[in-house]
């Protein structure tokens, strides 16, 4: 048996063991009586070639703090780590409704049903869809939550997909510690946003002249999880609203814990197949595999790719930094657009230089930036 063969195999095996786990806590839990309630997630979806694509989850109910309460309040604490443990609902049937058409899943044994869905005619922009719960018990009450997708303008000059730990979120991913600490501890009012970029987004989306504005995904090794905590995070700190694009931790079939850096190739992969006749613009940072997935995606879709925009993420990488300046300039040799930037200010500069976007954005990014940072 190969290497990949064996590795293969363990996946399935650990798979198999986690979904008897999971089996057994549901059990134990309904015998105690402490399953908590049903709560159905309706996922940010896009639309595609006339096709909407929806993606819904069945989990407990998790407990959410209320915005407001303090890092240090030990509810916090509490409620972040349920994020974590709460069980997936496996074989719940639901029917999805968008316009006049209805389409019935069922979830998997992670509690994620998808659903696709024709949308000819659509006008560009957000547009709502309902996921209802079909319960076993005629005399159960049916959930129903309300989801979103969106069809980005054709005629936008351009789309944009960012990373989102330590790119617009300060997660401190590369000191160790402090990213378990930020995911444990942190709630959406609490967690800081890297300076200036909620502006440097809006003025993306403002553009270079009067074009439709581009739509926005965003990208985390995150899991699901932690989808409220992000929507919420990114509408608190004014950043324009779009589809994530986040992973499941658990174990897989052909794999026992997910790539971040496969997940990102994967995302990347999909979008330019879901709009070839788009170019994107890539945002990440220098802490992980950001520059080399970008650059590898730039190199395979050229014609896709108008700029790739990296943020340093501190004095403690200097040694990424100094090859990632190198790296730039070998890569305009290439025609890759690459630009490693040391702050939202300096992207935003870089952008406006190329028409990207415009002098009131570098100024409106550079007074934002610098307020947070002196309140930081």
């Amino acid at each position: 048996m190969g290497q990949a063969a064996r590795s293969d195999a363990t996946a399935r095996t650990i798979s198999k063991l986690e979904e008897k786990i999971a089996a057994f806590r549901r059990e134990r839990k309904i015998g105690k009586g402490t399953l908590r309630d049903t709560h159905v997630a309706a996922y940010r979806g896009y639309v595609s070639g006339g096709i909407a694509h929806m993606r819904i989850r069945v989990t407990e109910m998790p407990v959410v703090p209320d915005s407001a309460e303090l890092v240090t309040d030990p509810k916090v604490v509490r409620t972040n780590l349920r994020r974590f443990v709460a069980l997936a609902f496996p074989g719940v049937r639901l029917r999805i409704l968008f316009l006049d058409q209805q389409v019935d899943v069922e979830t998997d044994r992670h509690g994620y049903a998808t659903a696709h869905i024709p949308a000819d005619g659509l006008a560009p922009g957000w547009h709502e869809y309902h996921a209802v719960t079909i319960p076993d018990d005629p005399d159960e009450t049916p959930q129903i939550v309300t989801g979103e997708v969106v069809l980005p303008d054709p005629a936008a000059p351009f789309a944009v997909i960012s990373d989102i730990d330590d790119t617009v979120l300060r997660t401190g991913l590369t000191e160790g510690l402090v990213a378990v600490r930020q995911t444990l501890l942190g709630s959406a009012a609490t967690r800081r946003a890297i300076p200036g970029m909620a502006a440097l987004y809006r003025g993306l989306s403002a553009g270079y002249g009067n074009k439709p504005a581009p739509s926005f995904s965003y990208l985390s090794t995150g899991p699901w999880n932690l989808y409220e905590v992000l929507t919420e995070f990114l509408e608190l700190r004014g950043f324009p609203k779009g589809v994530l694009h986040l992973t499941d931790w658990g174990p897989q079939e052909r794999y026992v814990m997910r790539s971040g850096k496969e997940h990102k190739r994967l995302s990347l992969a999909r979008a330019f197949a879901a709009y070839p006749h788009t170019t994107f613009i890539l945002i990440g940072d220098s802490g992980q595999n950001d520059p080399y997935v970008y650059v590898e995606a730039a190199r395979e879709h050229r014609q896709q790719v108008k700029a790739i925009v990296i943020l340093d993420v501190g004095e403690h990488m200097a040694e990424r930094a100094s090859e990632l300046r190198a790296w730039q300039e070998e890569l305009a040799a290439e025609n890759v657009p690459f630009y490693f930037v040391a702050d939202a200010t300096e992207a935003a500069r870089v952008l406006c230089r190329h028409r990207i976007v415009n002098k009131d954005a570098v100024s409106d990014v550079a007074a934002e930036q610098a307020e947070q940072e002196a309140n930081q």
